[in-house]
């Protein structure tokens, strides 16, 4: 069986992707120039630890927050 695309990307795939996104480029803009979809790249930069979506950040801040009381 086929691995899934988000596991077949070769290091230099993620290495500039993960570079372009650091650069301020989004996950759509990335995907767009590398050919993969938006949701491909998203998946790979949170795997790679470059990407926090902003519900998962705000979660986190409630928490935070909560742990105060």
């Amino acid at each position: 069986m086929a691995k899934p695309i988000w596991e077949t990307w070769p290091q230099w795939l993620v290495d500039a992707a993960v570079a372009a996104y650091k650069q301020g480029k989004s996950p759509a803009e990335i995907g767009a120039v590398i050919g993969r979809r938006e949701g491909v790249v998203r998946h790979k930069l949170v795997r790679e630890g470059v990407y926090i979506s902003a519900a998962a950040s705000r979660k986190y801040e409630i928490e935070t927050q909560l742990e105060g009381f």
